[in-house]
């Protein structure tokens, strides 16, 4: 192939790249897709063409090998927009769609915040009323029902159930979890200090952990599903994020010397690489977290603004509770995204080792810190160690650093926040900024 040829295949890889930052499944590499590019070359090569031959040239991008060797790794994604989540090849669990916005939702399912009138007045409707539940930790009632075909906005759904706009209503949307670039294997490791000593108490929604894998060997974890009885919940993003909290090993070094890890599984298999949690199993997640007085609860997943999640966030918190988020794979120029993007939680964003900003990290003035979480060494699924990027990865150094310092300040959240914002080392524009945040939370050279 000439180099003309080259450059327009590093002009798709860079297009497919960013495509991929905005998808969640059924992955397919780039370098598998170039192969069957010929006719888009073509046609691409003679748009140049004939634009090369006017009086003012239009520049190709140039791509270096290190540049193009990155796009190649990263992975394009895609969902169908109907999809069957099943028990077994007898017995759907529920069924998810894609919405005109580009989130997922369980096919015509709400959830409603309801007192005892609204339950009344929704009974009297044309809807199917799934369950009712009390959660007394966030002290909510929830109520979850379907909807006929055809009713597909929240205005329309108030109206139809004579609810006014003071309703806290909402789809049961589903949320992702935030998985990065691909595994490396790993090397060597530069070992790091745990962030405390001490006995912490530490909570995270997340997938099912790896919990045979010798990293754990010895550790503190207590586990709960929260998915409909036969789903089953994978273990690969699980494992990685409470492997960088509490896992051990010749090249593993945990970010809490002793920690008692509650781990709240929400998410299900939507595909070989994606996984989704449905927001009533997270809001599940969350009052069985603050029964058991979890102080900080790490959330490293994102999905959109919901009245139901916000609304359940803000009774979390105010059970004297800390969330802490990722704040997203989807690139700097990403809507925000959600419970990261709350003002009541706390946002991480990515940096690697030498304090660069993880290219796909969000961007915006919810960021509130950044911390490493770049070709992180942590467990696999599978019994071994890896390297893996993303805000993810980044968010658990937030949530061990708030834990250890609330044990320190005798759960005053407002001393642990005060001095989480004094031990960030600024690194970008001067004071808090949509890149950083307040700064980067590194590991202490001595235990908090």
């Amino acid at each position: 192939m000439n180099i003309k040829n080259t450059r327009v295949k590093h002009i798709i890889a860079a297009s497919l790249c960013i495509f991929s930052a905005t998808s969640s499944a059924n992955i397919v590499r780039v370098d598998q897709v170039l192969g069957q590019l010929s006719p888009i070359e073509q046609r691409i090569e003679q748009t140049i063409e004939r634009a090369q031959r006017l009086p003012l040239p239009v520049p190709v991008p140039q791509v270096s090998i290190d540049e193009l060797k990155a796009k190649i790794s990263e992975p394009i994604s895609s969902l169908p927009n109907v999809l069957n989540i099943n028990i077994n090849s007898q017995n759907t669990a529920f069924v998810e769609v894609e919405l005109e916005n580009g989130f997922r939702a369980i096919e015509r399912q709400w959830l409603l915040m309801a007192n005892s009138q609204q339950l009344n007045t929704l009974k009297q409707q044309n809807v199917t009323i799934v369950s009712v539940k009390n959660y007394n930790a966030l002290n909510m009632s929830l109520v979850r029902f379907n909807v006929p075909q055809g009713v597909n906005s929240k205005s329309e759904l108030l109206k139809a159930l004579n609810l006014d706009e003071s309703a806290i209503l909402d789809r049961n949307h589903i949320y992702q979890a935030q998985t990065g670039e691909p595994s490396v294997k790993v090397t060597q490791n530069k070992p790091v200090a745990p962030y405390c000593t001490q006995s912490v108490k530490i909570g995270m929604i997340d997938s099912a952990i790896n919990t045979k894998h010798s990293a754990f060997k010895g550790a503190n974890i207590t586990t709960q599903s929260f998915l409909p009885k036969g789903l089953s919940s994978p273990n690969l993003h699980g494992t990685a994020i409470a492997g960088l909290i509490t896992g051990k090993g010749a090249k593993l070094n945990p970010l809490l010397g002793s920690a008692k890890l509650y781990s709240a599984e929400v998410f299900y298999r939507q595909s070989e690489y994606a996984q989704g949690a449905t927001l009533f199993a997270i809001v599940e997640a969350l009052d069985w977290l603050v029964s058991n007085k979890i102080p900080v609860i790490n959330m490293s997943l994102t999905g959109p603004n919901n009245a139901i999640l916000e609304a359940s966030i803000t009774a979390a918190i105010k059970q004297n509770g800390l969330i802490v988020a990722a704040a997203g794979n989807q690139g700097p120029a990403s809507q925000p995204l959600y419970p990261g993007a709350y003002k009541s939680v706390i946002a991480v964003s990515a940096i690697d080792s030498k304090n660069h900003i993880y290219r796909w990290s969000n961007k915006g003035d919810y960021i509130d810190f950044t911390a490493l979480g770049v070709n992180v060494v942590t467990s696999q699924s599978n019994g071994k160690f890896s390297r893996e990027s993303g805000t993810s990865m980044a968010a658990p150094h937030v949530s061990v650093a708030l834990s250890c310092l609330l044990l320190k300040h005798g759960n005053n959240k407002t001393k642990a926040l005060n001095e989480l914002t004094s031990l960030a080392v600024d690194l970008g524009e001067q004071g808090k900024d949509t890149t950083f945040g307040y700064g980067a939370i590194y590991p202490p050279k001595s235990a908090l």
